[in-house]
């Protein structure tokens, strides 16, 4: 059913007019990952934990492709909480160990996008678990990027400044390196 111009209009409005957590809502109530969470869509599990679900991927990268989902709705990764993360990565660890000998795969990738730019398709955060064989002619191949040195540096600094105990940490090593000039407090 298409919508007439009009219909389009109202729609647009409406959705301008929700609040964040009802448009998360609604985000919700159309994501995929979380009708198979709910039983509404059905999947081949594979493993269930009180976080996590992780199921078949229906169109494998290869035999024994597994997504691991949080039950809880998240659109990336950073989204998580902590107290949630663990189990994920968890129930990750599980599914990678089972896929060595499940498929008698030579090797397993462990996948995670954020956001369409980086690939993500469903607005859930999702890891893919995909077995690897010798010669499967799958694999992620990029053009290096030629970075400067001050680049590496910029970029460094800007990370470390997100990331304030890992930055502490980080700087007192250089500083200790005679690399980095020591923080005024």
């Amino acid at each position: 059913m298409e919508l007439t111009e009009e219909q389009q209009k109202k729609l647009q409005e409406k959705l301008k007019n929700l609040s964040p957590e009802q448009m998360q809502e609604l985000i919700k109530q159309q994501c995929i990952f979380c009708k198979i969470i709910s039983g509404e869509i059905p999947a081949k599990k594979v493993l269930e934990t009180n976080n996590t679900i992780a199921f078949l991927d229906i169109n494998p990268a290869n035999p024994g492709h597994v997504i691991v989902v949080p039950k809880a709705h998240h659109q990336i990764l950073p989204q998580i909480p902590d107290s949630e993360i663990l189990d994920l990565f968890n129930s990750v660890k599980k599914i990678a160990s089972a896929a060595f000998e499940a498929v008698d795969a030579k090797g397993v990738n462990i996948l995670q996008n954020n956001g369409p730019a980086a690939g993500q398709e469903v607005p859930h955060v999702h890891v893919h678990v995909i077995p690897r064989f010798d010669e499967d002619n799958f694999s992620f191949t990029w053009e290096p990027k030629k970075l400067k040195e001050e680049q590496f540096d910029e970029i460094q600094k800007r990370i470390l400044s997100k990331i304030p105990s890992s930055m502490e940490k980080i700087e007192t090593a250089l500083e200790e390196k005679g690399e980095v000039k020591p923080r005024l407090p």
